[in-house]
């Protein structure tokens, strides 16, 4: 009851960087060339980024007020899935990784620049959908990659959501 006479502002989020990290890591030579040939992956991840978070970018704010925040997305690390059969000599044992991507985010006050929070999200392909891939036609033959763009955007999606969830909690 007494809920309504002190309900706070919400405070106005705005968009600052959206940034996807390039890849330095080991795995970036084995992943499979067809998730790289159709389109420059960075790019198609930005651009999914910005669709997400569809807000106001914060050069737009003329006059900003004390409650206002600013959100900078980055995607720091991704990989498309593998698996490989590594054998010396007689011993052989298979190695495996799954699509992964990581999202991070960085939410601070427009008129002082202080960080009110960071959030990050690790989003992996379920082992049931990966081994499945793995174990397809598709895989067998090779005559299509085993993961594409597509699975990655999809994990993009889950993780930017799981993301929103935790800074909606936030503000």
């Amino acid at each position: 009851m007494l809920g309504r006479y002190f309900k706070r502002e919400r405070p106005r989020v705005f968009l600052g960087v959206l940034a996807v990290a390039p890849r330095t890591d080991l795995k970036r030579h084995f992943d499979e060339k067809g998730l790289f040939e159709d389109a420059n992956l960075d790019t198609a991840l930005r651009q999914s980024l910005t669709e997400i978070f569809s807000l106001a970018p914060v050069h737009s704010v003329t006059v900003p007020l004390a409650t206002d925040l600013v959100l900078d997305v980055v995607i720091p690390h991704f990989q498309s899935g593998g698996a490989w059969d590594v054998s010396l000599g007689e011993i052989g044992f298979p190695i495996f990784w799954r699509p992964k991507i990581t999202v991070a985010s960085r939410l601070y006050s427009l008129t002082t620049q202080n960080t009110k929070a960071t959030f990050s999200v690790t989003e992996k392909m379920k082992w049931g959908q990966y081994l499945s891939r793995i174990i397809s036609w598709r895989a067998f033959f090779g005559f299509r990659p085993v993961f594409d763009r597509k699975d990655i955007e999809y994990l993009l999606y889950q993780a930017c959501f799981k993301l929103l969830v935790k800074m909606q909690k936030e503000i």
